[in-house]
């Protein structure tokens, strides 16, 4: 086999940057373009499109983005104000507490518990928007259980969002030097997670996760 051949490596693999990269700044577009209020219905369709385009390789990846982002819209949409306003808030909490602006230090546990339960949350309810049919308490609640039940995997693919979570913020604070990171960033972090949550976790739910 010729390294150039249309089975080859070469086309194998620039075929899964290409679909990365675009997948990512269409993601992008569309949550830079309405504020972050479309940053759930876009991530769903970003978990969708990477699994069948790059993970499992047996779908098409655009197809996929916008007929999971158009099906599972008002749900993700839902799902995505609720993750970020308890996000946001419990981080501003921390920060007030930290700082000594706000409350006791001794409720700063309480908080950190509320982040972390709601990064668990978000970790599985993209996957699970990408991937079933499922209502919104239906996401949250089984988000919830399978976040707790696998915790090592869990706490891999939270990381993973920590990290971009941490990388906007200080976009949003000035680094602007770290802009770069939103043009590939989220579309290797959900490549990993789709990996990692979706392949080895959610196939094992095939009785009501329906994985394309």
């Amino acid at each position: 086999m010729k390294i150039f051949d249309l089975d080859g490596p070469f086309q194998h693999y620039g075929t899964i940057v290409f679909d990365v990269l675009v997948l990512n700044i269409v993601w992008l577009l569309l949550t830079v373009f309405s504020a972050g209020i479309l940053s759930g219905p876009a991530l769903t369709g970003l978990y969708a499109g990477m699994y069948a385009g790059v993970v499992s390789g047996k779908g098409y990846p655009f197809k996929q983005f916008f007929r999971r982002f158009k099906k599972r819209f008002l749900t993700s949409l839902l799902v995505g104000l609720f993750t970020m306003f308890f996000v946001v808030v419990s981080l501003f909490n921390i920060f007030l507490i930290w700082t000594n602006q706000f409350g006791s230090v001794y409720i700063l546990p309480f908080y950190l518990f509320i982040f972390i339960e709601i990064s668990f949350i978000s970790t599985y309810a993209f996957p699970l928007l990408a991937h079933s049919d499922l209502k919104f308490l239906d996401i949250i609640k089984n988000s919830f259980l399978l976040a707790n039940k696998h915790l090592p995997w869990t706490v891999l693919a939270s990381l993973f969002n920590t990290v971009a979570i941490i990388i906007i913020i200080l976009i949003f604070l000035g680094a602007v030097e770290l802009f770069v990171f939103m043009f590939f960033g989220m579309g290797i972090i959900t490549w990993l997670n789709s990996t990692i949550i979706t392949k080895k976790i959610l196939t094992q739910y095939d009785h009501f996760i329906s994985v394309e």
